[in-house]
This record gives C-alpha cells, sequence and structure tokens, in this order.
C-alpha cells in the first residue's frame, strides 16, 4: 500500500520501465465508472545480421530501461563491436543494422510505487486491448554497417 502521494506523469514526460507519455484518454463508457487510459511509447532498438534483404541473425533487442532512447546508443555500440570482432565492413556480404522500434501501449495506473521510478506510480498493461486504435509500431534503420559512416 502507498502512503505517500505519487506523481501522476504529464505528457511528454518520460516514465522509467514505462516509456514517454504521448497521450491520456478519457475512455469512461456512458455509465461510470470513470475510466482512463495512459498511452504510453516503448522505444526498443534490436540488432539483426543481414544477407541481402533477409535477416539472417536476432542478435539482441535493448529496451530503454535506463532513460529514453538511451536503447539506440547501447544497440549501436554493440552491433558496432560485433562487426568488428567480425570484419563486418561496408564491403562485406553481410549487413549488421540496428532498427529502432517505436510502440504505442495503453495503460493503467496500480496502487503502488514504480520501483524502477520512484517519483511515479506503477503502470500495467491494460488488460484486454492494450494497443486498440493505436498507431501500428515504427521501425526506423538508425544505424547499419552499410552505412558510408558505419
Amino acid at each position: 500500500m502507498v502512503t505517500k502521494d505519487l506523481k501522476v506523469p504529464q505528457v511528454g514526460e518520460y516514465v522509467r520501465h514505462n516509456g514517454k507519455l504521448v497521450a491520456i484518454e478519457d475512455v469512461t463508457p456512458p455509465q461510470p465508472p470513470k475510466e482512463i487510459d495512459y498511452i504510453f511509447e516503448e522505444i526498443e532498438a534490436k540488432v539483426e545480421v543481414l544477407y541481402g534483404d533477409e535477416i539472417y541473425n536476432h542478435l539482441e533487442t535493448i529496451s530503454d530501461f535506463y532513460g529514453y532512447e538511451t536503447c539506440i546508443n547501447e544497440a549501436t555500440q554493440d552491433a558496432k563491436e560485433y562487426a568488428r570482432k567480425r570484419h563486418i565492413t561496408k564491403e562485406s556480404d553481410l549487413e549488421l543494422r540496428v532498427t529502432k522500434v517505436v510502440t504505442q501501449y495503453r495503460k493503467r495506473p496500480i496502487n503502488r510505487e514504480n520501483i524502477y521510478d520512484e517519483q511515479f506510480q506503477s503502470f500495467d498493461y491494460k488488460e484486454k486491448g492494450s494497443q486498440y486504435n493505436l498507431p501500428e509500431p515504427i521501425e526506423t534503420i538508425v544505424w547499419s554497417s552499410k552505412d558510408k559512416t558505419g
């Protein structure tokens, strides 16, 4: 049971282990009780090895556990080290790629402290329809061993 007043995030704030709050929607049915969905945007970075256009191996997926978009740097550093050790360059047949995946979820507050970010209360995925009426996940390549700067 939480005894202290916990902060409810405002749109734009990052809540560790949940993501950046991008919207708050009142989804109260015509008859109460009132229901409110908190829509969080979670970011992951996946590292994959490709041969041509086919995924040859999925190496890892990293979340934003340590802060907003921290997974991008971590995944890119891991991919660069992997490429260096295995001599994967822009001239290689293999390609190493880091892809940013942005996914939105509907969550509901639960009456306990967020152990990962103690200033906020904790949230859990909506039991049913956690991605209802939200955009499809967006994938963006953020680094490739085929890049000129790679």
